[in-house]
């Protein structure tokens, strides 16, 4: 996963780009209503903050932005020893990312190995 960040107004601006199906696989956060995706990250945002979020899949080279918001937040020294990260919920996704990420997910085998959970 790469990730750049840049202030946008009121909302946050990401910029994330998951190269391969694995990497969408391990960041998507199925139990999120709506689909979300974990972000790691050291510049941890609060909860309920609007993020403008700029995603490139592996299905494509051009970026889909979504609006979202965060709802979960991983500190940085949390006792599991995680990378810090925000968890952004999809709040209006026009560009159909949620739809695009459960196609590649419907080809892959479900391996917990590559799935985070919390």
């Amino acid at each position: 996963m790469e990730l750049q960040s840049e202030s946008s107004g009121a909302a946050k601006a990401l910029s994330v780009v998951l190269r391969d199906d694995l990497a969408v696989q391990r960041y998507y956060m199925p139990h999120i209503k709506g689909g979300g995706i974990l972000v790691e990250t050291q510049n941890l945002l609060p909860m309920g903050t609007e993020v403008l979020l700029m995603l490139t899949l592996p299905d494509s080279q051009s970026r889909a932005a979504v609006m979202g918001k965060v709802v979960w937040v991983t500190p940085k020294d949390n006792r599991e020893g995680r990378q810090a990260a925000i968890g952004i919920q999809f709040a209006n996704d026009r560009h159909g990312v949620h739809t695009r990420i459960q196609n590649i997910l419907s080809g892959l085998p479900m391996c917990s190995d590559n799935i985070l959970t919390f």
